[in-house]
């Protein structure tokens, strides 16, 4: 029988990534390059109305990969061993991710601050856009590591007994 919960919970993480990292590609490639080669009131007002509906996305999407990302990762902790490297990963892994959800929250913010932030949007949406790819090779190597990991024993007299996955 297939871990129903586990495959729901890892869509709920995955989708949510790749809308974030389309979203942010289409602003770096799209939005920023149509600002800086038009001008005009009406390409303005469509990008502050993109740039509203983008933030609705990104904090629905934070959300979800938080969520999915804090359960995912309590879920392999509770049923493999785990190696020094791939625990390694993931803090680099959330420690990356926190970076880019505030880039990524403030440059679709309305405050001052994300103003200014966006006088240089394509500088950092091109940081953004690296940091992504990073997390993304580092979470394809991490499940491609975890292919291997032992199940840990759920029976308490058995503890010390790991079964081969």
């Amino acid at each position: 029988m297939t871990d129903i919960p586990g495959l729901i919970f890892r869509w709920l993480h995955v989708i949510p990534a790749i809308v974030m990292v389309g979203g942010v590609i289409f602003m770096r490639c799209c939005l920023v390059n149509s600002n800086a080669t038009e001008s005009g009131t009406s390409l303005f007002d469509a990008q502050e109305q993109t740039r509203k509906r983008w933030g609705r996305l990104v904090m629905l999407s934070t959300l979800l990969i938080l969520g999915s990302g804090l359960y995912n990762a309590a879920m392999k902790a509770i049923g493999f061993e785990l190696s020094m490297v791939y625990n390694v990963l993931l803090m680099l892994k959330i420690v990356l991710a926190l970076i880019i959800f505030f880039l990524v929250a403030t440059l679709s913010g309305r405050s001052d601050r994300a103003k200014q932030f966006r006088q240089r949007e394509a500088h950092w949406l091109n940081i953004v856009i690296v940091l992504m790819l990073t997390v993304v090779m580092i979470a394809g190597y991490m499940k491609f590591e975890s292919a291997g990991f032992d199940k840990k024993v759920k029976d308490q007299d058995q503890q010390a007994q790991i079964l081969p996955r």
